[in-house]
Parts: C-alpha cells; structure tokens; sequence
C-alpha cells in the first residue's frame, strides 16, 4: 500500500468515526420528529400526511417505516441510517476525486470531506440528507463515466434511475440534474441522453400530481431563508465547511459570508489553475466539472426564486451541490499555507458542530424529564411554541395529551394530525383545568415549563 492510500484510508476512517461521534447527544428536533410520524403511521397514510405536513417526496419516508422497525430508540435509528449513508458518501467521494482531481487535490479533497461539519451535521440528522448526499456523489460518479468512452447502455440505465431515486428523497436533487444535463449534452450520446432524462421523467411522473397538492398546501407557509444575493450564496457556500448549528447563533452574522468568500477565493485561483494548463489537462477538465455543477444549479434555483416571488433555499438543500464545493477548493488550495488555512477553518468548523451538539443544543431531554416530575400524566401540556411541540408530542412524552395554542399551528396539519388532533383555541383553554404550560420563547414567564390551570393561562394570553 502507498503512502497516498494509506492517508486516504485514515481520512476515511477518521470521517467515518466523526459521523458516528456523539451522535445521540443533541435533542431531537422539530424535523426529526416529523420523520418519526410520518415513518410510524401505516403506509396507506403515508402520502396524505406527507401532502399536509411536508414538502418532500416520500422514499425517505417510505424506507424509515421499515428501517425503524429494529430499533427500540426510533431516535438512534434515524440517525444511524444517516450516519451509514455518510460513511458510503466517503467512499463515493473517493471514487469521484480520484477519477475526476489531479493527484496533488485528491488528499486535500478527502480531508476536507471527512472532516466538513456540513457533512457530519446531515450524517447525524434524522431526515433525508445524508441520502440524498450519497445519491448525489453515486450519480455525479456515473456522469462522469458517461462523458468519457462511449458508455454502455446499462451505465444510462443506472444514470436513470439514480435521477428517479434521487427526486424521490429530495426534490432539490433537480439542481444537480441541471448540472447533469448541461455537462452531459455535448459530452455523450444523444439518444442515450434522451433516453434515460426521458426514463427518469416517466418514472417520476406520477408523483407530480402530489408535487402540486403540497405546493398547494403550503404555498402560505412562513419560509426560512434569505433571498439568493451575492452575499447569502457565499454564506450558502461557506457552511459546506463550517456549520456549527447552534452555535452560529452567538457568531457574527458575517462569519458565513466570510468563509464562502474564502471559498471564493480557492475557486478563484483554480480557475487561474485552470487557465494555466492545456485543454483536456486534468486542472482544466476538474474545474470545468465543478464550474458547470454550481452555475447550473444556482441559475435553476435563482430561476425558481424569480417564478415563485420568495425565497426559496435554505444551506441543507444545497447538499447536493456540496461535493463540487469541496472538489473546487481542493483545486484551488495548491500552496500550503492556503491548505493550512482551509484546514483550520474545516477543523474549526467540526469542533464548533461537536460543541453545539453537546452544550448548546436545546436539552429536550432534560426538560421532559421536568415535565414529568412536575405533574402526572393526565395532565396536559399546553405549548405556546411549535418548536418544542413536536418532539414532545412524538418521541419525549408520548403519553401525554398535547396542545398547540391556534395562534402557532401553521406549517402543518396539527388539527388532522394523527392519533389526536392537537390544536386548542383560546376560548377553549378555561376548560381544561390543570395543565403543564411550554413556553419555549418565554413569552410569559422567566421559565420553560410551568404549573397553572386553563384559566389562568387564558387570562395571561389576554
């Protein structure tokens, strides 16, 4: 074994340890908890809650219901399966920069990857992320292969269906799609081109009609997110290397932007890498990959955000344009102090996403555990927030009986919401009696959980 190989295997070692570190210590979250119910409700349900209550497909969904059937912690099992697929989306990352980087960017490359908080984040997150980063690395590998010798047929076949899977876990797999379509349209056959865009959209097909009662549904929703400026692109850009969760709170609003115009920077000199060498050099034939990838997708989504008025991005759904990201600064990072520099920030980046997960992440554990001790469990727990209602509801106090105040059931389909409708007016809220109160803001009090009855919190709401 060379050298070479054997850092690269302690890189992928040393990722596949971090995705595996700690990785139920934060509290569960309002997006996990909506994966628990919908992955626990029978499949015959599955689409319409996810129609009322997501704007995703449902394969994710689909494989969690039988995924979480062989762990007692529904918890643990969602973030395994997540944690798996980041350490496959190692492996896929290694195929693709050895195919794909000259050999001076393949080490920095894999080190940058193993060690991207970006990463580690959506390899220890119960939703569909890390997935759909597998998906994503295991097509763009396949795009690769389809632009060299003439491919066989079954290689378009497997193109195909990688782009049915991958718009059946996420819909913003679309964006790599566009990067797809523009590197593949002068680099291959155009009948195979056809063929398998034309398989992957017939396949597909019959969940737009799904597609478009969800946009229904939630086309009033509150949206998170910035519109797609100069400066939110770098901060898009810039968490691919350094997303702390949490902790980004207490940050400066600019640390984001200023590690994207660090990234800025590598792929600037990339390109001047680039310009450097001959046509078909390894440099040139990268930094075209990658250039292709992230202007493709961030016109598709710059032209998503023009047709529907609103923003419409938030850093997650940008995972699939992440592994062209780290390919890009590798490039660019030739001298040592530049990959010193890219190492700190990435190293930085892991601490702070560790840090959060263990000190500044909401305890929901500890504050269930108040809940219990402080009222029976015929009582039940009002919340005036919705951040905290639904990990509560699902997976901390299951059998408790919980109620949204009206005011903040929006987003979802709290009063259709199996097993129990859990919205409550506040005309209603007198007849309750005693009741545990949630004031996640402290919008009313100094503390979190409270004792009083349904009178009382009335009177205090008015």
């Amino acid at each position: 074994m060379t050298k070479a190989a054997r850092w690269a295997g302690a890189a992928v070692l040393s990722g596949a340890v971090l995705r595996l570190l700690l990785l139920g210590a934060k509290s569960l979250w309002f997006d996990e908890a909506s994966t628990l119910l919908l992955a626990g409700r029978p499949l015959a349900e599955l689409v319409p809650l996810l129609v009322s209550n997501e704007v995703n497909p449902p394969l994710y969904y689909g494989l969690m219901r039988f995924w979480l059937e062989a762990f007692a912690d529904p918890r643990l099992g969602l973030r395994l399966f997540s944690a798996l697929c980041g350490i496959g989306s190692l492996f896929a990352f290694r195929a693709l920069a050895e195919r794909l980087l000259p050999e001076r960017a393949r080490l920095p490359a894999l080190w940058l990857a193993a060690l991207s908080s970006f990463w580690i984040h959506v390899a220890q997150d119960g939703r569909a992320y890390s997935l759909l980063l597998l998906l994503s690395l295991l097509s763009m590998r396949v795009a690769l292969a389809l632009a060299g010798e003439k491919p066989r047929a079954r290689l378009w076949a497997a193109y195909a269906a990688l782009a049915a899977l991958g718009l059946y876990t996420h819909y913003y797999f679309a964006i790599l799609l566009a990067g797809h379509a523009v590197w593949l349209a002068r680099r291959s056959d155009v009948r195979g081109f056809l063929l398998a865009h034309a398989a992957a959209a017939l396949a597909f097909a019959p969940w737009l009609p799904r597609l478009a009662a969800q946009l229904r549904a939630h086309v009033g929703d509150a949206v998170v997110g910035e519109a797609l400026s100069a400066p939110r692109v770098l901060d898009l850009l810039g968490t691919a290397f350094f997303d702390v969760t949490f902790l980004g709170l207490a940050l400066p609003a600019w640390t984001g932007v200023a590690v994207g115009a660090g990234f800025a920077a590598l792929a600037l000199s990339a390109a001047a890498d680039a310009r450097a060498t001959p046509d078909g050099s390894p440099e040139r034939r990268a930094f075209g990959f990658c250039l292709t990838y992230l202007a493709a997708g961030l016109a598709l989504v710059a032209a998503a955000e023009l047709w529907s008025g609103r923003p419409v991005t938030q850093a997650r759904y940008f995972v699939p344009l992440s592994p062209v990201v780290l390919l890009l600064a590798a490039l660019g990072a030739r001298r040592g102090w530049t990959r010193a520099a890219a190492g700190v920030v990435v190293a930085a980046g892991c601490a702070g996403y560790f840090f959060s997960a263990v000190m500044v992440d909401p305890r929901l554990d500890a504050l269930s555990a108040r809940i219990r001790a402080a009222s029976d469990a015929g009582v039940p727990v009002v919340h005036l927030g919705k951040y905290y209602y639904l990990p509560l509801r699902v997976y901390y106090l299951p059998e408790r009986r919980h109620l949204l105040v009206a005011s903040e059931a929006d987003g979802m389909d709290y009063r259709g919401m199996p097993p129990y409708p859990g919205v409550i007016e506040d005309k209603d809220l007198p007849g309750l009696g005693p009741i545990v109160v949630v004031d996640q803001g402290r919008t009313l009090s100094l503390e979190r959980v409270s004792l009083a009855t349904g009178a009382q919190l009335a009177a205090l709401r008015r």
